[in-house]
C-alpha cells in the first residue's frame, strides 16, 4: 500500500497553464486543486509597485495529493517548469481520506 502526501506548490501567475500541463500529464496522479491566493512577504521590496501599495503579489496554490513513491518524479517534472520562474513548496504527510456522503 502506497502512503499519499500532498505538495502545495506556490507559483506566479505566467507559469500557471505550464503547471496544469505538466500535471495532467503525469498518470500516477488522479487529480489537483487549484486556487488563487495573496502572497505577503517581508521582502515586499522585489514586488512592483502595485503589488508595494497593496502589500500583496498575487500567486496561484495548486495542492497535489501523490504517492510517496512519486514523489522525485513529481518534483523532477515540476522543477523543469519552475526552472526559470522559481516556486515555493512543501510536502505533508495525509493520515486520512476518504468520502464523506
Amino acid at each position: 500500500m502506497s502512503t499519499e502526501q500532498l505538495l502545495v506548490l506556490i507559483a506566479q501567475n505566467y507559469v500557471k497553464d505550464d503547471i496544469v500541463d505538466t500535471l495532467i500529464e503525469l498518470d500516477f496522479l488522479s487529480g489537483f486543486s487549484l486556487g488563487d491566493i495573496c502572497g505577503f512577504s517581508r521582502e515586499h521590496s522585489h514586488f512592483n509597485i502595485k503589488e508595494q501599495v497593496e502589500g500583496y503579489r498575487e500567486f496561484y496554490k495548486f495542492e497535489i495529493m501523490h504517492p510517496q513513491a512519486q514523489q522525485t518524479a513529481l518534483l523532477e517534472a515540476l522543477a523543469l517548469v519552475c526552472k526559470h520562474n522559481p516556486c515555493r513548496y512543501w510536502i505533508m504527510p495525509i493520515d486520512q481520506t476518504g468520502t464523506l456522503c
